[in-house]
Formats: structure tokens, sequence, C-alpha cells
């Protein structure tokens, strides 16, 4: 009588030899393997025509090899794949998407995000590289819907004090995404510092960002006609409605962003140049503050450095954290204002 094995026997089990069809098939889950799969695919839902011999040629291939690959689609991933004798060619009987199984919900997104904060603490390990890389195609599947930056995933998540009694915006996280990528309407219930209690928003959300190390979301905010950046931990009610919206291209929140270094968004680009000392320059050079960093280096050991930001606030206030250490040397607007606000701080802590 054949005995059964539990769980975890087999878990503790080591097989003295790994059978071929094993190996096989750990060989046709390459990447090499799974690049073919695409390809096949893509000529597929175009409706290019094609034998198993043409596909092998162009290749460069085994006829077997291909001859597996349609298996492996048509049976594995439930591809509706049918030769056409009339056309000699495969075809899809109906229409296939290939990603379908392959894309992450919100739920599973933001397990993924939360792998990489549990496992930060290997980030400077063989293992811990491998992980960050891993989780950043795994983060792939998640389409344009959130920035996801790989080394800011153990400070943006999780921060805020366990003794405040503060309730970390990530709670928000999934429903957002899922309003993200399935384009519903949002309502919201905002608490800005600056107002005495929450605001109604209805919102259309965009975007997920990670700025200035917290979770921001972009949206279409219905009552201000614009787009609006809104903190998560500032989120104090969220509801998604049955409406629905349709987003603007992804190329347009891209360039909504791209001129931020921090949370808040400007409509012009600004050509900001400043000076920093020999001391503060290793620090520059070791974290830019903007992918737009331009360094020129000064005989001295400091750097002359020039961004293309779309706003002035953020900037002004790492300036202000440098202290004697960075010179303004562009906009007038800016070094003017960095002047008075010093003069404030001057004269309020003689």
């Amino acid at each position: 009588m054949k005995k059964s094995s539990s769980v975890a026997d087999r878990r503790h089990s080591f097989p003295a030899a790994i059978p071929q069809t094993r190996i096989r098939e750990a060989r046709q889950a390459g990447p090499a393997a799974t690049s073919r799969l695409f390809h096949l695919h893509e000529k597929l839902s175009a409706g290019k025509r094609f034998t198993v011999a043409t596909l092998a040629r162009e290749l460069e291939i085994s006829e077997r090899t291909i001859k597996r690959d349609i298996e492996r689609l048509r049976d594995f991933h439930r591809a509706p794949i049918v030769w056409e004798p009339s056309a000699r060619t495969y075809r899809y009987s109906e229409p296939f998407d290939l990603l379908t199984g392959l894309r992450l919900n919100a739920d599973e997104t933001l397990a993924v995000v939360l792998a990489g904060h549990t496992f930060s603490a290997w980030g400077g390990s063989p293992l811990g590289k491998i992980l960050t890389h891993a989780l950043g195609k795994i983060a792939r599947f998640a389409g344009d819907a959130i920035s996801l930056p790989a080394d800011l995933m153990r400070e943006c998540l999780f921060t805020p004090d366990a003794d405040s009694g503060a309730e970390p915006g990530s709670r928000w996280f999934a429903t957002l995404l899922e309003c993200i990528l399935h384009r519903r309407v949002a309502a919201l219930r905002y608490h800005k510092p600056s107002s005495a209690k929450p605001e109604s928003r209805v919102v259309h959300p965009l975007h997920l960002a990670c700025l200035d190390h917290r979770w921001m979301l972009i949206a279409h905010d219905e009552q201000k006609s614009g787009w609006r950046s809104f903190l998560l931990d500032r989120i104090q009610g969220l509801e998604p409605t049955e409406k629905r919206f349709t987003p603007p291209a992804r190329s347009a929140i891209r360039n909504h962003l791209k001129g931020s270094l921090g949370r808040f968004t400007g409509e012009k680009e600004v050509d900001v140049r400043l000076s920093f000392s020999a001391l503060a320059a290793p620090y520059v050079r070791e974290r830019p503050w903007h992918f737009s960093q331009q360094i020129e280096e000064r005989p001295d050991g400091g750097i002359h450095v020039r961004l293309r930001l779309n706003n002035l606030v953020d900037v002004q206030r790492r300036i202000l954290a440098n202290g004697r250490h960075v010179e303004v040397l562009a906009p007038a607007e800016l070094r003017e204002s960095v002047a008075k606000e010093a003069a404030f701080l001057a004269k309020n802590n003689r």
C-alpha cells in the first residue's frame, strides 16, 4: 500500500536526484523561454501567419522547442490556440490577454511593498540585492499606477512613531490602487493642518508616488477642477464610488511630476542654480537632490549644482536645512526668499 506524505514530510524530504522532466520544466521557465512566449503571444494576437518551421528558423531554435512553447502557452497559460489548416497557421480562437494571470491586484501589490519593507535589513547583502531586483520585476505588473522606488521602501511605509498613536497613511494604499487601476471616482475626507476639520473631496485617483519620503496621491479634484496632491496620512476617510472616469495619458502624469523635488508641484519649470561648500558637496554627490541634477566641480572642492524644477517651495526648505554650506545663485526670486527667511531666523534666535 502506497504511503501518503504530509505537507511537513514533503517539505523536509530531499530526493536523491531531480527527475529529467523537472529539469526540462525549469529550463522552459527561464528568461529565454518567457521571452519566446511573449513573442509567440504577440504574433498570435496580431494575426500573423506562421508555422512551427518558420518560427523556428526566425528564432534560430529547434522545431521541438517551438512545439513545447506552443503547448506551454496553450496548456499552462490556457491560451485559446488552434491550428488553421486552410491558412496553414496557428491563431487565437478568441482575444486573449497573456498578462491577466500575472498582473497583481491591490493587495498583492501592497504585499510586494511590505516584503521590501520586511527584508530591507538585507539591503547591502547579496541576497538583499537579489530580492530588490526580484521585487522590482514583480512591481512592473502593477502597471503605471504606482511609483515604487526600491531604495525608499524601508522609509516610506509604516514610519510614524509607534508611541504617537498615529495611524499610517498606508492603510489607504490598496483601496486607492484599486481605484486607479479600475478608474473609479473616490470620495475623500481630507484634513489639512491649517483646517479646523476635514474637507469632503471628490477625486479621480491617477497615481501614487513616494515623494520626500511620504506617500502621496495625485488626483483630479472635481471641486477645484484641476490636479491636486493629497498626502495619504492626511486622509481620514475614503469611499470608492461606482462612478468611472477617463484618465489622462500616462505621459501627462510623468510630466506633471518630473519637476517635483518633494510633494509640491508647479506648472512652469525653473532653472535653479546652487553653490555648495566642500563640506556639503560629498553629500549632494552621494544623494542627488533631483534626477535633473547637473554638477560642476570647483577647484576648492565645492560644487555648482543645476536643477530643473517646477516649484521653489521644497528646494527652499532643503537650502535652509543646509545653512551656511549652500548659496543660491539663481533664480533671483529664490535667493531673495531664502535671504528673507534667514533674516527671520536670525532675528528669532538672537
